[in-house]
């Protein structure tokens, strides 16, 4: 059971995303091949109008406590439509190579979880900023490596 009289709240947001589908696979190291074997799998494929989240092995300290979420965000194409194109890119551009590499080595392995959005908002930027909204209640930042804001500030959803 959610939150109080069936609400979902910033308090149940580590529960639901580890509850939420896998891609298979995991980013344990720095190539493209192992980034497009995550991107490019059956089920990124499949995967479309979601919530995504980039997590890692380990937690993440943050301003308040810490968290295995990296990334949240949101696409109407299939995942893999949205980043198998970016695979080389994550792993050798010189930005994200020195990014990704930083979270492999302290924190572990990268997997991606999803849900369909329409549980959490009306519209996929709705839905992204409602769980953007909670990580930011819980740890008064974003996660790590966003850098989409948002102005949802709606507290609790029905479950």
């Amino acid at each position: 059971m959610y939150g109080a009289v069936g609400l979902i709240t910033k308090h149940d947001l580590s529960s639901l995303v580890s509850n939420f589908e896998r891609l298979p696979g995991q980013i344990n190291e720095l190539s493209k091949f192992n980034f497009e074997n995550v991107y490019g799998s059956e089920a990124a494929a499949q995967a479309k109008n979601i919530i995504y989240f980039f997590l890692s092995s380990k937690p993440v300290p943050r301003l308040n406590g810490e968290s295995s979420i990296l990334y949240i965000g949101q696409t109407k194409t299939s995942f893999k439509s949205r980043y198998f194109r970016h695979a080389n890119l994550h792993a050798t551009s010189k930005a994200n190579s020195l990014k990704f590499n930083m979270i492999i080595r302290n924190y572990g392995a990268i997997e991606i979880a999803f849900c369909d959005y329409r549980k959490f908002g009306d519209t996929l930027l709705g839905a992204e900023g409602q769980f953007l909204w909670w990580y930011f209640q819980n740890h008064g930042e974003y996660p790590p490596i966003n850098y989409t804001k948002t102005k949802v500030r709606t507290d609790a959803v029905s479950a």
